[in-house]
């Protein structure tokens, strides 16, 4: 189990579901996993300086391009990854631990 896994586990655990069978907690970790890489891969764009994005929209435009090449980019571009990365992982934890009626007051 990698360190994002057992932070989904945890976030899990806090939120005490009751009765979930471990194959149903497996697949929940695996959804809320490509949840949060999609949360975290979008910070990161949102989070590359203006005059870079013109740039980055040309590269996703190559056929060749690899996952590599992208976290480089983004990694040379001046974003603080870790940061980024931190602040995402805390937004997660707290949509996915509030109440649904505290997420409608929103």
């Amino acid at each position: 189990m990698d360190q994002l896994d057992a932070f989904i586990k945890d976030i899990i655990d806090a939120k005490q579901l009751n009765g979930i069978t471990d194959e149903a907690k497996v697949g929940l970790i695996e959804e809320m996993r490509e949840r949060l890489l999609d949360m975290i891969n979008r910070a990161l764009v949102e989070a590359l300086p203006e005059e870079k994005v013109e740039a980055f929209s040309l590269l996703l435009d190559n056929d060749d391009v690899t996952e590599e090449h992208i976290q480089q980019f983004i990694a040379e571009s001046g974003v603080d990854i870790e940061k980024v990365t931190a602040k995402t992982l805390l937004a997660f934890r707290e949509l996915y631990l509030q109440s649904s009626t505290e997420r409608t007051e929103e």
